[in-house]
């Protein structure tokens, strides 16, 4: 089950929860609004990967570099990875979300729901559509 870190440096703004298997790092607006949050599953194993989303840019799967050595300073650095386990992850944060407050861990459930469909992808903000990818949606319409 989540539980709450306290006085977590940058303000009242970011939050940090918990719980044996999952780190949940998250930031939010003045009216509470999630605007980026990065899930963590795995965690404290040499396995350990992140989901991250940010409002308005989407999501990313990264994993955690390992340490060749305990003084490596690319220990930690965040690397780009490939599919993420949905279902594994989702049956665990649903039996661990009873000590997130509801409303944020139904946001976070559903964040992972949509993160199964490939279409939501983080991408740059000056990206533009691919002209073949605007014409096979108009397409569909």
């Amino acid at each position: 089950m989540f539980r709450e870190i306290r006085n977590v440096r940058g303000g009242g703004s970011r939050r940090w929860f918990q719980d044996p298997y999952f780190d949940l790092f998250l930031t939010q607006n003045p009216f509470g609004r999630p605007e980026w949050f990065q899930l963590c599953y795995l965690r404290d194993t040499r396995r350990e990967r992140v989901l991250e989303w940010r409002r308005g840019r989407g999501f990313q799967h990264l994993k955690v570099e390992q340490p060749a050595h305990a003084a490596d300073p690319k220990s930690g650095a965040l690397l780009l990875d490939g599919a993420m386990p949905h279902y594994e992850v989702l049956e665990r944060f649903d039996a661990a979300a009873g000590g997130l407050p509801p409303a944020l861990a139904e946001f976070v459930a559903g964040k992972v729901r949509e993160h199964e469909r490939p279409s939501h992808r983080f991408r740059r903000p000056t990206a533009r559509t691919p002209r073949w990818l605007e014409r096979l949606r108009k397409r569909r319409l």
